[in-house]
């Protein structure tokens, strides 16, 4: 059964449509990741499932349960972070669980969520001391309050130091583990891909494509990445040879169609390139999003 599912779903502001025919769900246990670029709608999607607004049509339902402007009994299951954690300065991380606790979570439950979200050093300190990623932390912390079924997180990496997104990726993991489904937005593709079961591509306000991890990554052509000591003088070999070849990111790229990394290889070694590494690999989450965001920009020119 699916925790989350959201189906159909139409949001205008004013006479401006900004969602058009959302469609997607979480079973039990699972993380989706929600990407695209900024301005696509990720954000208007968490805040109208948990009740922040109200949309024009189609349907929501958390744990089998409708959810609208008339019944909001399913938010029960939610716990929520979108954009930056509203936090009250004069509080400590501590007084903020116990404000945002509804009495059913125990003093050793409270313990524990400060142990997984690693706030306990500073659970004690005002609020208005905090760094970024310790308001990150302390809001990840107030989600977890009241048992929930569901978490949606716009951004939880923001301000998060390499060590700390670690943590968060294994904290994740370890709630998904215990049955809880996570819907989690995030610009650092690399890590989502660590976690994501599956990903939902939003652009203009529509799903361009949902797909589980593996199809989505695995879908896309595979990559032949060469670096080279002048990348250069290795794109010209490799073009003056017949290859579909480009530069990205100081690498030479080219696909892996049949035959082509042994052309490859004799364009370089015949006009003296000096090859340092060769790769042969899938395109990665940013690579695979990238195209997508491309072709859907194109179909809308058109339109």
């Amino acid at each position: 059964m699916a925790m989350l599912k959201v189906t159909n779903l139409n949001k205008k502001y004013g006479q401006k449509q900004v969602l058009h025919n959302v469609s997607f769900e979480i079973p039990a246990g699972k993380i989706l990741g929600l990407i695209g670029p900024n301005g696509a709608g990720k954000s208007t999607i968490m805040k109208t499932i948990v009740g922040l607004t109200n949309y024009s049509h189609g349907s929501i339902s958390i744990n089998n349960q409708p959810l609208n402007r008339h019944h909001r009994k399913a938010l029960k299951n939610v716990g929520t972070m979108i954009e930056t954690p509203a936090l009250y300065d004069n509080l400590s991380g501590l007084d903020h669980l116990h404000l945002y606790n509804e009495g059913v979570t125990t003093a050793a439950e409270i313990k524990q969520i400060m142990e997984d979200t690693q706030i306990e050093k500073f659970a004690k300190r005002k609020a208005k001391k905090y760094s970024l990623g310790m308001r990150q932390r302390l809001g990840i912390a107030i989600t977890l309050l009241n048992h929930p079924k569901l978490l949606i997180l716009d951004e939880p990496m923001n301000g998060l130091d390499p060590q700390s997104t670690h943590d968060l990726r294994d904290l994740l993991l370890k709630l998904a583990s215990r049955g809880i489904s996570i819907l989690i937005s995030s610009h650092l593709l690399d890590e989502l891909a660590r976690i994501a079961d599956s990903y939902v591509v939003i652009n203009h306000g529509r799903v361009v494509k949902q797909a589980p991890a593996a199809e989505f990554l695995n879908s896309d052509h595979q990559l032949i990445k060469i670096e080279t000591a002048d990348a250069q003088q290795a794109l010209t070999a490799l073009q003056a040879s017949g290859l579909d070849a480009h530069i990205n990111d100081k690498l030479v790229e080219l696909n892996n169609t049949a035959g082509a990394l042994n052309a490859a290889m004799v364009a370089l070694v015949s006009a003296n390139v000096t090859i340092l590494n060769v790769q042969v690999a899938s395109a990665d989450l940013e690579e695979s999003l990238l195209k997508l965001l491309t072709a859907d920009n194109q179909k809308e020119e058109i339109k």
